[in-house]
């Protein structure tokens, strides 16, 4: 999550991004942290591992759907396919 928090985001506003992310990663595992053992005892071991395992895949096809590949893609050339308004999932396209 961090490599890709310092890849998509323009120079400019990367350190508000990564403030973002960092909050929200916080906030995600405050909420964890909040309801397992309120789960575990409701829904027993088994179903609250799987409400969490189902989740995980959720979160994985969300990733594989909306993260943008930047393989072999330097920052300049991102950071000016974001200027250009292109799509957060063709940023890592070459022209």
């Amino acid at each position: 999550i961090w490599v890709l928090c310092s890849e998509i985001q323009p120079l400019k506003g990367r350190d508000f991004g990564i403030t973002c992310s960092t909050a929200t990663n916080w906030i995600a595992n405050m909420i964890v942290g909040a309801t397992f053992l309120t789960m575990l005892n409701n829904l027993g071991n088994a179903n609250t591992f799987w409400v969490y395992a189902g989740l995980n895949v959720l979160f994985i096809l969300l990733t594989l759907w909306l993260v943008p590949e930047t393989k072999h893609v330097s920052l300049e050339h991102i950071e000016r396919n974001l200027m250009k308004g292109r799509k957060l999932r063709e940023i890592g396209a070459h022209d």
